[in-house]
């Protein structure tokens, strides 16, 4: 198989089939990069599309070429009404219920998603179709596209809304697109779910980065016992993620006055302190084998049926089920949901005088005003902690029902589960956020100064600090919204050079 093309930021991405990643494929939609497919490619569509020809030719049943779908499947389609069949197929499975609608940027990840899918060959698509689709991709303004009808065995009903968006256009009746199977071949496919989980796949990673910062910040805060975080203690535990994310905790602690012996004030913290390198290590886990199965998922065809070039004929499967990538999320879900619940412990333990020595809430001594309680950020957290607990349930195992008159009876469920993961991940950054703002005002609380922290931590504290109401609580509304954009654009720095 030929690879993919890697060409500067911003040029072309050129489709094999075989290459195509999640970071790539964001990276294309974020940046609007032409689209093309090699020759490699263009030849194997072209085979592909001959043994559908052929079976349209001999008269016999091929699902979706020959003969109706799903509950109208033992239903031959006339010689004649092949062009009528696809145009109305498309808008019959189009229907519109209103409501949300899917971003552009994923639409045209989709359009992405299947020209990469095409140019395996194994769809029996036509090459006009294949160039007609990229031709969209680089020129075209994407089409409204519902968030509505998937229940994770084909993204039937937004496809279907694509198909019919595609064949409207005036290149596509030129063309006589869409021929036999087209229509099939382009609303069979999960391209909508693998879009959108792609991208919130890697904004997965950029939210455990936070993750980390945040657990670093409060060790920091709380004055805690950096054993937990130690290579001696990963070594007795072969967990990878555990060591992982210890090494990136300690390198934003490092050359923190808190390595030394006398900082620590306990001999052993809460457990939401000592255990979130191992909780946030499963995490890292889970999240590396996500997008490990998204980028397999990427580079697989689902269009069913497919085409078999050796044998000219064509194969009926189930390639479309979701249900290896609903596993992912759903016990990524979790994983968030628990990591974010440890957030929410330490950050009310670095505010509760038992715990952390400090005055409760961080409020003035004798004082009926001020501190973070009285800006409510615990019951900001806890709600939007318990929201997580709710979006966290696994969708797998929900009941799809009959539908196409029984033969469709299961279904994977894979976009519902993307949905609440991103809803997850927007709640994780503003927790996340919020347990920062906490040990940012226990660090001044304590008078700290900000060259005693690790390096890692110096400049989110130097940023932080005067964005928030210390002495001022009540005077103004507090946002958190300006800390929440000065986390996302600074990069966390987690490859220092460290002594400790």
């Amino acid at each position: 198989m030929d690879k993919v093309s890697h060409l500067p930021t911003g040029g072309p991405i050129v489709l094999n089939g075989v290459s195509l990643t999640c970071e790539q494929l964001v990276e294309a939609v974020q940046q609007k990069s032409r689209v093309t497919f090699t020759q490699e490619a263009r030849q194997r569509i072209k085979e592909g599309r001959e043994v559908v020809q052929e079976v349209v030719a001999s008269g016999v049943p091929g699902y979706g070429i020959t003969t109706g779908v799903g509950s109208q499947k033992d239903f031959m389609v006339a010689a004649d009404g092949v062009l009528d069949f696809n145009r109305r197929l498309a808008r019959a499975h189009a229907t519109h219920v209103g409501g949300a609608v899917l971003p552009k940027s994923r639409v045209r990840a989709a359009l992405i998603i299947l020209v990469n899918e095409f140019s395996l060959g194994l769809s029996g698509v036509s090459e006009p179709l294949v160039q007609l689709l990229t031709d969209k991709i680089n020129t075209a303004k994407m089409p409204e596209v519902s968030s509505y009808g998937t229940v994770g065995a084909a993204d039937l009903i937004p496809m279907s809304q694509i198909a019919n968006w595609l064949q409207s256009t005036p290149e596509a009746q030129k063309l006589g697109i869409p021929g036999p199977k087209e229509t099939l071949s382009l609303i069979n496919t999960n391209a909508i779910t693998l879009a959108t989980g792609a991208e919130v796949l890697m904004e997965a990673r950029s939210i455990l980065d936070l993750a980390n910062l945040s657990l670093a910040f409060s060790l920091e805060a709380f004055r805690g016992n950096l054993d937990s975080i130690s290579e001696q203690v990963n070594r007795a535990h072969q967990r990878r993620g555990q060591a992982q994310v210890s090494e990136k905790v300690r390198d934003l602690l490092c050359n923190s006055k808190l390595w030394n012996p006398d900082q620590a004030r306990r001999i052993q913290d809460p457990l939401s302190f000592r255990c979130a390198s191992q909780i946030h290590g499963a995490l890292c886990e889970l999240l590396d084998r996500a997008i490990e199965i998204w980028d397999q998922e990427l580079n697989s065809v689902t269009d069913n049926p497919i085409v078999d070039t050796v044998a000219q004929c064509v194969r009926s499967h189930g390639n479309m089920d979701s249900t290896r990538m609903t596993l992912a999320i759903d016990g990524l879900r979790q994983a968030f949901a628990k990591t974010l619940d440890i957030s929410g412990e330490r950050l009310h333990k670095q505010q509760w005088t038992e715990f952390s020595g400090l005055p409760t809430g961080f409020a003035d001594t004798n004082s009926p005003l001020g501190g973070v309680q009285f800006l409510n950020l615990g019951h900001l957290a806890a709600s939007l902690i318990t929201s997580t607990k709710i979006w966290a349930a696994p969708s797998l195992l929900l009941s799809v029902g009959q539908l196409a008159d029984g033969v469709e009876d299961t279904a994977g469920h894979a976009f519902h589960s993307v949905a609440d993961f991103e809803r997850i991940l927007e709640a994780a950054r503003q927790v996340l956020t919020i347990e920062i703002i906490v040990s940012v005002w226990a660090i001044n609380k304590r008078e700290l100064p900000v060259s005693t922290l690790g390096e890692g931590l110096r400049d989110y504290a130097a940023r932080i600090t005067p964005l928030l109401p210390i002495g001022t609580e009540g005077m103004d509304v507090f946002s958190i919204v300006p800390i929440v954009e000065a986390l996302r654009s600074t990069p966390c720095k987690t490859e220092i050079p460290c002594q400790v």
